[in-house]
């Protein structure tokens, strides 16, 4: 073989190597910025996202009906904590007494029992939960004392009969003139 020949296989050779080296080293680089997109991913676009999705070679999934999008990305709604029950029925079922009432409460409110309790407690339409704001006794409200007078006071003018009278009584002016 001529030295021309072998010094070209080196340098090609040395040349492979350096360019493997450089994949290695994008290779190992690659995670990261995975991870640095993922962490910023809420910023994108959904445009934006889907070009990445593209180029990593995964799907991104549609946007759901209830977010709505503005130009400047998604709108969220407000974060609801979670709710202490406000009702219980004896057979263990809880609501929140949010929304409509759960099949099972209305179930229970037709059933004998169901009607008995709402017949011994008139002031509630579901027996309360332990610990909620319900079970807590409101005091009844005092009676009136024999023998005192209700005073009600008269009534006031409404705004539009003195502009009436007002507006009659200027066009009696100007008609006098």
């Amino acid at each position: 073989m001529a030295l021309t020949t072998l010094k070209s296989l080196n340098a090609e050779i040395k040349q492979l190597e350096a360019q493997k080296k450089l994949v290695e080293k994008r290779d190992g680089e690659v995670p990261k910025a995975l991870a640095v997109l993922q962490r910023y991913s809420k910023v994108l676009t959904p445009a934006q996202r889907r070009q990445v999705a593209k180029i990593i070679g995964e799907t991104v999934e549609a946007p759901s009906r209830r977010t709505a999008t503005t130009p400047k990305g998604p709108l969220k709604g407000r974060k609801l904590g979670s709710v202490a029950p406000k009702y219980r029925l004896p057979t263990g079922e809880t609501w929140t007494g949010r929304g409509l009432s759960p099949k099972v409460f209305t179930a229970w409110a037709k059933s004998a029992e169901g009607r008995a309790w709402v017949k011994a407690h008139p002031e509630s339409k579901f027996p309360p939960a332990e610990g909620s704001l319900m079970t807590t006794a409101t005091p009844a409200k005092k009676p009136a004392k024999a023998g005192t007078k209700v005073v009600k006071k008269p009534a006031k003018r409404s705004p539009t009969k003195k502009s009436a009278k007002k507006a009659t009584r200027s066009a009696v002016k100007k008609a006098a003139r």
